[in-house]
C-alpha cells in the first residue's frame, strides 16, 4: 500500500498504474483459449469469444476490446468484480476523467455498477449507482497490479475481496455498436481461468449496465 502522504504533482494516479503494468495488462489475448465457459454464473449479455473478442447479439455482431489498465477477480458466493478506468470502457472520452473508474460487481445474473474517483493515495469508497440490480458499497485501494478492499451488498457484513492486473484472458471487455443498432453495448468482467460475467446495454438504456451511458 502507497503512503498516505505521497503525492503525485499533477501525475494522474491512471497514468502512473499505467506505465507500471505495461506488459502485464496486453499479454495473452491472442490465439488463447478459454479454460472454462462461465457455466456456474450465467450472464445476461451475449458470451464474449475470448480468440476474435466477437459476440453475436440481435442487434448484430460486437467487436470488444479490453481497457488498458484493469482489475479483476472472484468475490464470494458466485460473485465477481472487475475495475476499470471510465474513460478506458467507452465512457467520458469528452471530459477530464484520468482518475474516475467503474467497478463492476456482479452477484450471478445481477449487477451492481459503481462510478466514482480515486483519491491521491488511490483509494476509494463508492456506492451502486439507481439503475444498479442490488444496492452495494465497495472500499477499495489500488496498487500497481492489484485493487483491494470489501464490498457489503444490501447493507450486510463486508467481504474482502483482491483483484489482480488483467493477465492471460482475464480483464474488463467493451463493445459499443453493431451495424444495424448503434447504440447497443456490452460490458464483460472475464477472469484469468475464463469465466464471464456481462450485461447487456440498449436502448431505451433500462439495463444496469446502461450506468455508463449518462456520463458518456
Amino acid at each position: 500500500m502507497m503512503d498516505e502522504n505521497t503525492r503525485f504533482d499533477g501525475v494522474s494516479r491512471r497514468n502512473l498504474l499505467k506505465a507500471s503494468a505495461v506488459g502485464i495488462s496486453t499479454a495473452g489475448l491472442a490465439g488463447c483459449t478459454v479454460t472454462d465457459a462461465s457455466q456456474d454464473a450465467p450472464a445476461p449479455a451475449p458470451e464474449l469469444d475470448l480468440e476474435t473478442l466477437e459476440a453475436d447479439t440481435e442487434f448484430g455482431t460486437l467487436q470488444a476490446a479490453r481497457a488498458e489498465t484493469s482489475y479483476v477477480g472472484p468475490v464470494d458466493n458466485g460473485q465477481a468484480i472487475g475495475i476499470a478506468f471510465l474513460d478506458e470502457v467507452g465512457a467520458g472520452n469528452n471530459q477530464d476523467r484520468d482518475d474516475e473508474i467503474v467497478v463492476h460487481l456482479y452477484d450471478r445474473e445481477d449487477l451492481a455498477i459503481m462510478l466514482g474517483e480515486v483519491d491521491a493515495a488511490g483509494a476509494a469508497t463508492l456506492e451502486s449507482e439507481e439503475i444498479s440490480d442490488f444496492d452495494a458499497t465497495v472500499e477499495l485501494a489500488m496498487e500497481t497490479d492489484v485493487v483491494s478492499g470489501t464490498v457489503a451488498v444490501h447493507g450486510e457484513s463486508s467481504t474482502p475481496f483482491t483483484a489482480d492486473a488483467a493477465t492471460g484472458v482475464g480483464g474488463v471487455y467493451w463493445a459499443h455498436g453493431t451495424d444495424e443498432e448503434p447504440d447497443v453495448s456490452t460490458d464483460w468482467v472475464v477472469l484469468p481461468d475464463g469465466r464471464q460475467w456481462g450485461c447487456l446495454c440498449f436502448p431505451p438504456y433500462a439495463s444496469p449496465c446502461c450506468a455508463m451511458q449518462r456520463v458518456a
